[in-house]
């Protein structure tokens, strides 16, 4: 009677173990799957505002290189809410100009010395001048 009754009891503890092992197996795979959708529905979210951000609105307008090609400037127009602007890069560096001009022209003085010279129709010429190191 005893050795039924020990069995009933191993056989008891058994299917108790395997019940909670199976809602430890459920809990974990629930809280397994929620946590990927969370992050599945943050890249959904992040990666086009990424890619909105990372897009570079810029369009290049004017290359120009130093007599001996030593150095560069480069003039873009940068489309920025509400108003475009001008970037003047050389050097590592950048200029901003408010103002978007009919013509762009620039001359070298030599490698290290250029002007930048910005002509809008009906008004005085805006001339930069850009040094290099």
């Amino acid at each position: 009677m005893k050795a039924v009754s020990n069995r009933k009891k191993i056989m008891m503890d058994e299917e108790d173990d395997y019940i909670l092992n199976r809602q430890k197996v459920k809990l974990q795979t629930e809280i397994g799957c929620f946590f990927g959708v969370i992050i599945l529905v943050i890249l959904v979210i992040l990666v086009p505002i990424w890619l909105f951000f990372s897009h570079s609105n810029e369009t290049q307008l004017k290359v120009s290189h130093s007599p001996n090609n030593i150095n560069t400037i480069e003039v873009v127009k940068k489309d920025e809410f509400p108003d475009p602007t001008i970037r003047i890069k050389y050097d590592d560096k950048s200029m901003m100009k408010t103002t978007i001009p009919d013509t762009i022209s620039i001359q070298w003085n030599n490698d290290f010395n250029a002007k930048v010279i910005l002509i809008k129709q009906g008004r005085e010429p805006s001339i930069v001048e850009v040094k290099f190191k």
